[in-house]
């Protein structure tokens, strides 16, 4: 028994098992050969190997080829086409990228510039408002200046008729030096030519210079002046109040006959002229109205 297990195999040889068989061989092995391994150059028990095969003898030795099973090769092309597909999908995405990029460069160039010359004409404009805005304070201000200057001048216009107005003596006045005289043409008592002057904004001549003393001579006619001392004897006072400084009295006068308390000038005498008389004498008699 022991040469049998160190005999030499016959490798010509092909045995055939079946997977789970029990050795005494009752099955047949050829019932079922899905689940059977093959074992190349096995030797039973018992048999003599065969010689060796020289491996440099001229016969060559049989190639072994393997055959791939054709479902596999039907499943290769559609995945070429697809990953070829994919490669395309992704090379198109790369250049619609690609593309987009270009334009969104030259979009954002173009969005720089317009918001570079948003930027200068909005520099511009409020440049120019600034000026606008600075005139226009400046024309307020010229304005303001004009309305100013107007409103003096209105000012002073009306102050320059009231002037001329002033300056200008009312129809049948004559104007000497500055004032306004009244003659008048009917006779009256020194209360009467008194009250008459008033109701005309006048007072009853006063003499106040040498030149209207001679004025007022010039006439022709005797006329009562406002003067009177019928308050207090002997103290002769203007109608306005003041008292009489510079007087010219006639010759001998004023010598106060019969209560004479009030004067007349006589127009024949000199320019020493004053005669004191009654003031109930009736007499023509000169308004006077002073210009301011």
């Amino acid at each position: 028994m022991s040469e049998d297990i160190y005999a030499m195999p016959d490798l010509s040889k092909k045995a055939r098992f079946q997977t789970g068989e029990e050795a005494d061989g009752n099955a047949d092995v050829y019932e079922n050969t899905d689940n059977v391994n093959i074992y190349d150059n096995y030797l039973p028990p018992g048999s003599t190997p065969l010689e060796q095969e020289d491996s440099t003898t001229e016969e060559p030795q049989k190639a072994i080829s393997v055959n791939v099973p054709s479902g596999g090769r039907n499943l290769l092309r559609p995945a070429t086409m697809f990953l070829l597909l994919l490669c395309l999908l992704f090379l198109a995405g790369v250049i619609v990228l690609v593309v987009l990029w270009i334009q969104d460069k030259g979009l954002n160039a173009d969005l720089t510039r317009a918001r570079d010359e948003l930027q200068t004409s909005y520099g511009d404009m409020k440049s120019l408002n600034d000026n606008l805005t600075q005139k226009t304070n400046q024309l307020e201000k010229e304005i303001d200046n004009s309305r100013a200057i107007e409103s003096n001048l209105t000012t002073e216009i009306y102050e320059l008729k009231g002037q001329l107005e002033r300056s200008r003596c009312p129809d049948d006045w004559i104007r000497f030096g500055s004032s306004c005289y009244l003659f008048s043409t009917s006779k009256k008592n020194w209360t009467e030519s008194k009250s008459f002057c008033e109701d005309r904004m006048a007072q009853l001549v006063i003499i106040s210079s040498e030149q209207e003393q001679n004025f007022i001579r010039s006439f022709g006619n005797d006329i009562l002046i406002g003067l009177t001392d019928e308050e207090t004897e002997g103290s002769w006072k203007w109608v306005n109040g003041s008292v009489a400084i510079q007087t010219y009295w006639g010759n001998n006068q004023p010598d106060n006959k019969g209560s004479e308390d009030c004067v007349v000038v006589l127009h024949y005498e000199s320019s020493r002229s004053w005669n004191d008389i009654a003031c109930s004498t009736r007499e023509y008699f000169l308004c006077e109205k002073m210009l301011e």
